[in-house]
């Protein structure tokens, strides 16, 4: 999710759909304003992907999740950290 400047969402969505590697962009109400699906096939293209979004001037704060393609309903456990295919630092959403 990507929280930008009030009143400079459009510029916001033009500058996140230039992106490489953001597939969708969805204008979403709340705190943040967008919710971005991205992919990445490797740990360093996902922090180059979150830097690029992250660069844009109008972002000010980003919260991601990651998502792998592992078949989550095989799970019989809770999920742990081994389960995804890279790790990247997480820092609090606020």
């Amino acid at each position: 999710m990507v929280k930008v400047v009030r009143g400079h969402e459009d510029e916001a969505y033009l500058d996140l759909r230039k992106v490489s590697g953001v597939k969708e962009a969805y204008r979403i109400l709340g705190e943040y304003q967008f919710f971005v699906v991205m992919q990445a096939k490797s740990v360093a293209a996902l922090q180059g992907l979150i830097g690029g979004v992250r660069s844009i001037p109008d972002a000010t704060n980003i919260c991601h999740v990651l998502i792998t393609d592992r078949d989550a309903s095989k799970q019989l456990a809770p999920i742990d950290e081994s389960s995804f295919d890279f790790e990247v630092p997480v820092r609090g959403c606020s």
